[in-house]
């Protein structure tokens, strides 16, 4: 017997699809300069609108979010270089030994 009889789907808002194609845009284009134009261009919401969804869905303005997503890029950045830096400090000490 399927259990699942009384779930009912719940279809996304468009301002939810907009809001998430927005931020697949600004994860795409992190490291290039995006302000309330580029943001009000590509979703097609004005700047209310921006503010009310991200407050409702992230709990933060549009701005802090994509700040936010540019210090995690540059902490994986950096991570990714210092693990390149100690293999090769290893290989030294190895190479050396």
């Amino acid at each position: 017997m399927n259990n699942f009889h009384n779930l009912k789907l719940v279809k996304p808002t468009t301002d939810r699809c907009r809001l998430d194609q927005l931020c697949e845009w600004i994860e795409a284009n992190i490291d290039k300069p995006i302000g309330w134009a580029e943001l009000t261009t590509q979703s097609g919401m004005d700047h209310l609108e921006l503010q009310r969804e991200f407050g409702a869905h992230f709990k933060t303005s549009p701005m802090q979010w994509i700040r936010s997503r540019r210090i995690d890029s540059k902490k994986s950045s950096m991570a990714e270089v210092m693990g390149a830096l100690g293999r090769q400090q290893w290989q030294v000490v190895q190479a050396k030994g």
